[in-house]
């Protein structure tokens, strides 16, 4: 059975004029990048056949072009070891958890950011921001850790790959009549998102942009649903997002490895949903993208690589026929759980995002 489309959420206003060197985005403005990922995550799902990008086939991306120079990680803790980061609720827009206990293993000049006070910690060169954070969408804090509820737990001894469990337990909340099925989009992610913080500034203090040479991410994932499906669309998803502004606003490239049908079907050119860069009045707007990725297996883990440059270039037709515009900030890499009526567990581990 095939899912119906729902209506994308839009993403909250952004700014696209590129930032100036050494200005780290405030703690509210990473919450933005979220509700973009949510609108990209909430449709991916069949859809009429958009406008064809080409000769693309339908395979999965990834691996699609090979590293021309040696790739080195661009962000300020691969595989984040260590315990330097906060947790966040998208949908309330605010911060409720940090942990910094280990932000001391990372202090970098480039990192300090007096907006960043509420994070609690001050390294020697003055107060910085987390280097990562969980965030959730659709889920209240009373929900943390309950069945039917939530989870996002680090485990693992610092200085080496930590694990993070994001547990997505969406099969079983009521309505607010306490009488049928919340059917309602509930995601729980990993992101490096912060400018200066997670993601590493060059030398002269400028951001990296997505042009800036052959962009991957890597990690290792392991992914379980239990039971079956309680609402009409059954979804139970994991993906990975790389999101980046250009002038036309916040561009989404959305991987799906995990659907356990599968329930989304691509279309001729394998696109699984776009937005064709136009909002729904059809004015213009960011990019938004999803196609199908290296697939998981219940239960099975394994190491999963996206080639962020090789899909943009494969699907440049959904992307403003612009594949990688030289001005194109790099703002975030997620990894999304994201369910509705399905209860859905991941293991996330070895997270990292090199340039070549």
């Amino acid at each position: 059975m095939t899912a119906p489309e729902p209506a994308p959420r839009p993403p909250h206003p952004v700014t696209p004029e590129p930032e100036p060197p050494h200005a780290i985005p405030q703690p509210w403005k990473s919450l933005r990048l979220a509700a973009a990922l949510a609108a990209v995550s909430a449709a991916a799902v069949p859809l009429a056949p958009s406008a064809s990008a080409g000769s693309a086939a339908a395979e999965p991306a990834g691996h699609l072009s090979r590293t021309v120079k040696p790739a080195a990680s661009i962000v300020y803790d691969p595989g984040m070891k260590w315990r330097c980061y906060s947790v966040s609720d998208e949908t309330a827009g605010s911060n409720y958890g940090n942990d910094s206990r280990d932000c001391g293993k990372i202090v970098h000049p480039n990192r300090v950011n007096a907006d960043c006070t509420w994070f609690g910690y001050t390294s020697p060169r003055g107060v910085e921001c987390p280097a990562w954070r969980f965030v959730t969408y659709n889920w209240g804090q009373d929900s943390l850790r309950a069945y039917p509820g939530y989870d996002h737990q680090v485990q693992g001894d610092s200085g080496a790959p930590l694990k993070l469990v994001l547990q997505n337990n969406s099969r079983g909340p009521r309505d607010t009549a306490g009488q049928t099925q919340n059917c309602e989009l509930k995601e729980v992610a990993v992101s490096h998102e912060y400018v200066g913080s997670s993601f590493k500034r060059k030398a002269d203090g400028s951001t990296y942009n997505f042009a800036d040479g052959q962009v991957k991410v890597a990690y290792d994932a392991l992914v379980e649903q239990t039971g079956g499906f309680a609402c009409e669309e059954k979804r139970a998803l994991l993906t990975t997002d790389f999101i980046y502004r250009t002038a036309r606003g916040i561009n989404v490239i959305s991987v799906v490895h995990f659907d356990p049908g599968p329930f989304s079907r691509p279309n001729d050119d394998g696109v699984l949903w776009s937005n064709n860069c136009r909002k729904a009045e059809g004015t213009a707007d960011g990019c938004r993208m999803t196609v199908h990725g290296e697939q998981l297996t219940s239960g099975e883990r394994r190491h999963l690589e996206v080639d962020f440059s090789g899909i943009a270039r494969k699907y440049r037709g959904h992307l403003n026929d612009e594949a990688v515009p030289s001005a194109s900030q790099i703002e975030a890499v997620q990894v999304v759980n994201s369910a509705k009526g399905a209860d859905l567990r991941a293991e996330v581990s070895g997270l990292d995002v090199t340039l070549g």
